[in-house]
């Protein structure tokens, strides 16, 4: 992947914990400060990998997100935060200390719907659909669009959508191939100004453009008054 000569974005947040082998953390980049500049959109990038679950590309699916934004036209637009080993009590920070206008998870998902964060033992620690939309409800006020990129995450899209505006989930499990390509194509459309619906669609075809299983996986929900064609970051 190419990588833009100067880049608009800044890269921010906690990155210490477990990352999956293979994958690499991207820090702080050259990039001038923009969380002071009005008009850029904080993506929260939240990531778990628990010890006993299989290890996944989060690395590669934060670098690919940080590329697609860097090279597009309104890379100005947005700051990227991250926290990294992602335990239950930490989401609650994380709302609270960015006001984040999109939240990203990346990670594993269960069959009855759970997100699954990591234990401070560093075991898995399932986090309840309910729990969840509680969350967003209670610290939430400044999110417009959340992505969960894992696995049986639909049920968990539909909770929180019931709160924000744009909810992306996904109604089986889903290769982790065709998470960071989804992800490339969502956060690549956002960059150039493109809605939350055309981001959407854009994802899906990147899955099926590079023939990976799995185009039909992710699902956009919204709320009933939402129209995501007008949601523009």
């Amino acid at each position: 992947m190419t990588d833009a000569n100067q880049s608009g974005i800044s890269i921010g947040g906690d990155v210490s914990g477990q990352v999956a082998m293979g994958s690499s953390v991207t820090q702080s980049q050259s990039a001038p400060d923009l969380t002071d500049t009005p008009d850029a959109a904080t993506i929260l990038f939240w990531a778990a990998n628990p010890v006993d679950t299989e290890p996944l590309q989060l690395g590669n699916e934060i670098r690919t997100i940080e590329e697609r934004l860097r090279g597009s036209d309104l890379r100005d637009r947005f700051v990227v935060e991250q926290q990294w080993a992602v335990r239950p009590g930490d989401l609650a920070e994380g709302l609270l200390r960015y006001a984040p206008q999109i939240v990203h998870f990346s990670g594993h998902g269960n069959a009855s719907g759970d997100l699954v964060m990591r234990a401070d033992d560093g075991a898995s620690q399932p986090v309840s659909i309910t729990a969840l939309a509680d969350l967003f409800a209670i610290a939430g006020d400044s999110v417009r669009c959340v992505v969960f990129n894992a696995c049986y995450s639909q049920a968990q899209a539909e909770a929180v959508a019931q709160h924000v505006d744009c909810v992306v989930g996904t109604s089986r499990a889903i290769e982790d191939e065709a998470a960071v390509r989804f992800a490339a194509g969502f956060y690549r459309a956002l960059g150039y100004g493109k809605s939350v619906a055309t981001a959407f669609d854009l994802g899906c075809n990147e899955i099926d453009l590079a023939s990976v299983e799995g185009h039909d996986i992710p699902q956009l929900v919204t709320r009933p008054e939402v129209d995501p064609s007008s949601v523009i970051f």
